[in-house]
């Protein structure tokens, strides 16, 4: 790692050492703004040397690599600060913010601070109403390798703990997704149990939309209800797949004549579809 970067990084998060006029936080709230504060210095700080660089010099991948490697560290230093705040009371209104904080930043879930975070929520707040965002994010982003089992591990305590619909919901539709994925992982390997992976899909699918379907996604403000996605997924698991008919589409070609995609069955069609925005 280049030193240099870090330096510059960690002076931007962190501040300089030894400034008299600076009060440090006493209250567990006032001391996660301020860890949230240095991790939003440190963000425009690395964008800042980011955009310095010139795209065509010789050391160019370097540069970009030491920067966000400089940038990773201090960032995973802050997310680890606020895991360690919330061990202190774990089960607090402020240990659940700094837990909500680190989970709702998907690269903490490859970091030592992910893991660390998803067992403090697993053992003290599987059962608090306000879960749901996080169990959003985490369902969304889900994580592989090291910290997959702690991720699993957090959502099943939620689905059995939690009293809140809309958190259940959320873990309906992570479970959801996660069927999907394997079967579009089984798919695209030809393997021999890829249609029994579509099924359970469809079935855990199904259960989001009979369930949950009016709860709301909690990663973004209005944003599809899990009905409206869970349909979607449906749509394209019974009809979008390889030996599935597909559906019917009215159009016009560049002469203006109508036609429609079942005018040639049984010819080979190739659809190209485009937007512009």
């Amino acid at each position: 790692m280049n030193v240099a970067w870090l330096g510059v990084i960690a002076l931007a998060a962190f501040g300089a050492v030894g400034d008299e006029k600076s009060k440090p936080p006493t209250t567990a709230a006032d001391r996660l703004a301020a860890i949230q504060k240095e991790q939003k210095t440190a963000t425009a700080a690395y964008y800042a040397a980011a955009r310095k660089i010139d795209d065509k010099a010789p050391d160019a991948a370097k540069k970009s690599h030491d920067a966000f490697t400089a940038y990773d560290k201090v960032q995973g230093e802050g997310f680890m600060k606020a895991v360690d705040l919330a061990k202190e009371d774990p089960k607090s209104d402020a240990a659940f913010a700094a837990l909500e904080w680190v989970l709702t930043t998907p690269r903490s879930y490859y970091l030592p601070a992910g893991k660390a975070a998803l067992e403090l929520l697993t053992e003290h707040h599987a059962a608090n109403p306000k879960v749901g965002k996080i169990v959003a994010w985490v369902g969304y982003y889900r994580p592989t390798g090291p910290n997959a089992a702690a991720a699993a591990a957090f959502l099943r305590a939620v689905a059995e703990k939690n009293p809140d619909r809309t958190a259940r919901g959320q873990v309906a539709m992570a479970d959801a997704w996660e069927a999907k994925s394997k079967y579009d992982a089984a798919e695209y390997r030809k393997q021999p149990n890829a249609e029994a992976l579509a099924a359970a899909a469809e079935k855990a699918l199904e259960k989001v939309a009979n369930e949950f379907g009016d709860s709301p996604r909690l990663i973004r403000e209005n944003g599809p209800r899990l009905g409206e996605l869970a349909k979607a997924e449906l749509f394209e698991l019974r009809n979008l797949r390889v030996g599935k008919t597909a559906p019917d589409i009215d159009g016009e070609d560049l002469g203006g004549v109508k036609f429609k995609l079942s005018d040639y069955r049984g010819k080979v069609v190739v659809l190209d579809f485009w937007g512009d925005w």
